[in-house]
């Protein structure tokens, strides 16, 4: 019997601490390169809002860069909320969206799709890596491994799918 509750725990624990967004010191790119895509600002919600007040709101900081707040459910009746210069980066063929948190001065990374009128924003996983990358170079050789080996994990918390544009 503690067998079994040894194994759930552990399985149980793993559920829950498995899924947040990946962190890093350094980012991808040392400045952002590629011009922003105007159809991103503006406010972005849950399908379901206002019973789910998740929010992405994009503005245009510079030619390259967006102002990006963000307020997601923080998994019990609440939300949290974030602040981020955003901007794109390229690695090979792919395009992530460079997350830097103005306050933690920590980078985050994702995919950011819209197709059509639906945004859907999927942040790379704490769990792709236990390294440190301490130079833009090491991030990017990093990233574009863990796509070409297809090892990318996403974060399963925080939920940024599905978003419709206010209009």
């Amino acid at each position: 019997m503690k067998t079994v509750f040894s194994v759930l725990a552990f399985f149980l624990l793993a559920v829950v601490l498995w899924g947040c967004p990946y962190k890093s010191d350094v980012g991808i790119d040392e400045k952002p390169a590629i011009d922003i895509d105007k159809s991103l600002l503006g406010t972005w919600h849950k399908q379901t809002y206002p019973y789910d007040s998740t929010e992405l709101v994009f503005k245009k900081l510079s030619g390259k860069k967006y102002s990006l707040a963000v307020k997601v459910s923080d998994g019990e009746k609440g939300y949290d909320s974030f602040r981020y210069e955003a901007w794109f980066s390229k690695v090979n063929k792919w395009t992530l969206l460079s997350l830097f948190n103005t306050e933690t001065k920590k980078y985050s990374f994702g995919e950011a799709v819209l197709t059509g009128n639906e945004l859907n924003l999927k942040l790379l996983s704490e769990d792709i890596t236990t390294e440190q990358f301490t130079t833009t170079e090491a991030m990017k050789r990093f990233v574009e491994n863990i796509y070409l080996q297809n090892e990318v994990l996403y974060d399963t918390d925080t939920d940024l799918t599905d978003l419709l544009k206010n209009k």
